[in-house]
């Protein structure tokens, strides 16, 4: 009859651990938004062009009481209408500020006036201070289902050599929490209820959830989005050099070839245009057929630090100078050049 106590001591502290999340979900949930987002794509060539609609998902969370949210870049960064649902019901039409693809981060605002009322403004926690081996739980909308929880443990840190960002390490945290369609964006918090992570993306041979998801640390987030923020180009794009370069006919090693454009962004209202023709290389869907973008402002598109050298560059303009950007289209290397803002 001994062990009796031990036995009821272990089910008082599961029961503890159980309560702990619960009340944490339920103080940080309405932070939570799920968007939705329209795209528009062109497919076809010629007289046979016709333009498709698009509609996909994303997660994100509310940092600030005028409507800021941090989300993934690639849930909005061609996107056409934004539109962000909270957890009372409450739905706005929301414009994107600015994106880094690189590291998978974006700021998003609400565009209309933004009633917080009982919502709740997540707290940013500090990422240094997350330790390997530590609860996390990650709140979002995978598949649709709209202020999912999922809990696991922060499996592991990482600085991949191409995520380095004005000379700075941008860290992604691993984790074994469920990440799924949907998902994207979401944000991962501590024990304590602060965002220490955005959600991005999951490593797996069939697409599916199996036990390895990342996040963009929130001091990156941070860094990218609140203290040096980039411009939102509107673009999605992926970077080709290999065969693909070669079978393009590019005249550099890679080049950024341009899949999908939103009309509200700025590469689109300088005339560049995106793809028209999906294929499928080794497995992987692209788009081709849009134009390829070579170099800007001098700087060709061959570093893997292309984006902070391009940046870099920029900064070095003086407001009403025009910024050359060189692309390839149709086999022909042409010039564009927008104003500095």
């Amino acid at each position: 009859m001994k062990p009796l106590p031990y036995i009821i001591l272990l089910l008082i502290t599961f029961s503890t651990k159980a309560q702990n999340l619960a009340e944490l979900y339920n103080e940080v949930k309405s932070s939570v938004v799920v968007i939705e987002i329209l795209n528009f794509t062109t497919q076809g060539t010629g007289d046979h062009k016709t333009l498709v609609a698009s509609a996909m998902q994303g997660s994100g969370v509310l940092i600030s009481e005028d409507g800021l949210i941090w989300t993934a870049a690639h849930v909005v960064q061609s996107a056409e209408v934004l539109g962000v649902q909270f957890l009372d019901g409450d739905i706005y039409e929301a414009e994107v500020l600015s994106t880094n693809p690189m590291a998978d981060v974006a700021l998003i605002k609400i565009k209309d006036t933004f009633n917080l009322k009982e919502k709740k403004v997540a707290t940013i926690g500090n990422s240094d201070h997350a330790q390997i081996g530590e609860d996390i739980f990650v709140i979002g909308a995978p598949f649709g289902l709209k202020h999912s929880v999922t809990k696991g443990i922060l499996s592991g840190k990482h600085h991949p050599k191409d995520l380095n960002n004005g000379f700075r390490k941008i860290e992604l945290l691993q984790t074994d929490a469920a990440i799924n369609k949907g998902s994207s964006g979401s944000p991962m918090f501590n024990m304590k209820g602060e965002i220490i992570g955005i959600t991005s993306s999951i490593y797996s041979e069939l697409g599916k959830f199996t036990g390895v998801g990342f996040a963009i640390s929130s001091n990156a987030a941070q860094k990218l989005l609140m203290e040096s923020p980039n411009f939102w180009t509107g673009m999605e794009s992926v970077l080709i050099s290999g065969d693909l370069a070669k079978a393009l006919n590019l005249p550099q090693e890679s080049g950024l070839l341009i899949i999908n454009l939103s009309s509200k962004g700025i590469m689109n209202k300088l005339g560049l245009q995106g793809g028209t023709i999906p294929i499928i290389i080794k497995d992987i869907q692209i788009v081709i057929g849009g134009d390829i973008i070579l170099n800007i402002a001098g700087i060709k598109i061959e570093d893997i630090d292309f984006p902070d050298l391009v940046k870099q560059k920029i900064d070095t303009y003086k407001k009403g100078e025009k910024i050359p950007i060189t692309f390839l289209r149709n086999g022909k290397i042409e010039v564009i050049e927008f104003i500095k803002e």
